[in-house]
């Protein structure tokens, strides 16, 4: 059975994407915290396939990527994904990756159980979640691996993987759900040049299919990695 006839039977579908409308779009958005200001005010919009948000740490990326995939509400002004305004279907029809707090993986686990994981809660849950053997894991990793970078075997554990199979496999997990926007935390985690170059040209073969990028990172530099790129400097 293959991946798609396993997914099959979204309980929450979601709107289809426009891919030549907004991706983006804030308004003097804001969050308010105990502490001060997160972000904010901030006004930028993009309608690119990668959007690039640039900012120190401490700065309130990490915050501004959660606001826009609706996992973090705004205290002021306004922010749009995709044309949606509402939290609830923007978290719906978004994926996440990278962020430290949310989707790091477990060490001593291995791949297959953790893709295994993954696809249980995004099953239907009529339907029993196999078990991740060699063809179902190349299967689920070859979207985010491609041909740039070598996916690892079902059995590898996650503390063995090189840092650009971690960040990719975080990007895989990220996609199973069926996504239609994609946002990536942390992309300046990788600190090799070479890792961030074969991590930008899975993400830009991922805007190419369809499903639209927003990504942090604290290097403004970054933004050259990519083909068709909006940067917003926060």
């Amino acid at each position: 059975m293959t991946v798609t006839e396993l997914l099959m039977a979204d309980p929450h579908p979601g709107g289809e994407a426009d891919p030549a409308g907004e991706v983006i779009a804030l308004q003097d958005a804001t969050v308010e915290g105990p502490r001060g200001t997160v972000f904010g005010p901030v006004t930028a919009e993009s309608a690119a396939p990668i959007t690039v948000v640039t900012g120190v740490r401490g700065s309130g990326r990490t915050s501004l990527l959660l606001a826009l995939s609706g996992r973090m509400r705004l205290t002021g002004g306004e922010a749009s994904t995709l044309g949606e305004r509402s939290p609830a279907a923007i978290r719906r029809s978004s994926g996440i990756a990278g962020f430290a707090e949310i989707d790091a993986l477990e060490p001593a686990v291995t791949v297959g159980a953790t893709l295994r994981e993954r696809l249980s809660w995004a099953m239907p849950w009529y339907r029993r979640t196999p078990r991740v053997g060699p063809e179902l894991c190349r299967e689920l990793l070859e979207p985010a691996f491609g041909a740039e970078c070598e996916a690892p075997d079902p059995g590898t554990l996650v503390r063995d993987l090189a840092p650009a199979q971690e960040f990719l496999l975080r990007i895989a997990l990220a996609l199973i759900d069926g996504p239609e926007i994609l946002f990536v935390d942390d992309f300046d985690a990788l600190r090799d040049p070479a890792d961030r170059r074969t991590a930008a040209l899975r993400l830009d073969a991922i805007a190419a299919a369809g499903i639209p990028v927003v990504l942090a990172t604290s290097d403004p530099g970054d933004a050259a990695l990519f083909a068709d790129v909006t940067r917003i400097a926060l």
